[in-house]
């Protein structure tokens, strides 16, 4: 979706239809701060004291990062500006931030965004299995973290949390994807949307944000 910095997801009411075995039926009355795509070296300056500012204002309970972590722009998949910094350069900047995320936030459920992908999606392209790629969690040392693979889908409180670089896109990707998954739904990729749609009937009501 795109968001600039963290949000929490909203009061979600399930359909008495919902099976007592699906995940969507595990209430538990969470605030969850959400952290949007950061892309490490180009963090906002003050992204970190903001969203410690809102996890203390909502008594945030749990944090879920939904990928681009971050950024890798000296190795993807773009054309180059030979200005920018070289593709060792970035990583050293990118963990400098990387390192102040995970001081502020020890304990986060992470999902695998495209950036954070890049090193392995690279390696596919010359035919080097993931087996050759270094460990995403233990690369960026983010002991405490649950490191989520790309395209995983996590479910808190009944909410559906994604990358968003997959599924439904064009606009409104976030309210399609929750209508098309019958369930709320919390994504990023997004940039270029922000905000929370509602789409309710007689049974329910969810949300795409």
């Amino acid at each position: 979706m795109g968001m600039s910095f963290g949000l929490l997801h909203l009061p979600h009411f399930l359909s008495h239809r919902e099976s007592p075995n699906s995940p969507l039926t595990k209430i538990n009355n969470m605030n969850v701060l959400v952290i949007p795509d950061l892309h490490a070296p180009c963090m906002h300056p003050k992204a970190i004291a903001f969203l410690k500012h809102i996890e203390k204002k909502y008594n945030c309970n749990k944090v879920v990062a939904v990928g681009d972590l971050v950024d890798h722009s000296a190795i993807s998949f773009h054309e180059k500006d030979p200005s920018m910094p070289s593709a060792s350069e970035e990583f050293a900047l990118a963990m400098k931030q990387v390192k102040q995320v995970h001081k502020a936030f020890p304990k986060v459920e992470f999902l695998i965004g495209n950036h954070d992908a890049l090193p392995a999606r690279k390696a596919r392209v010359i035919g080097l299995p993931d087996e050759c790629i270094y460990n995403f969690k233990d690369l960026w040392q983010l002991d405490g973290w649950k490191v989520h693979p790309r395209y995983a889908k996590i479910y808190v409180d009944g909410v559906q949390y994604r990358h968003g670089d997959s599924g439904k896109g064009g606009l409104m990707a976030a309210h399609r994807n929750a209508q098309a998954e019958f369930c709320s739904v919390v994504q990023g990729h997004l940039h270029s949307q922000a905000g929370v749609v509602y789409h309710a009937n007689e049974q329910s009501i969810v949300f795409g944000m």
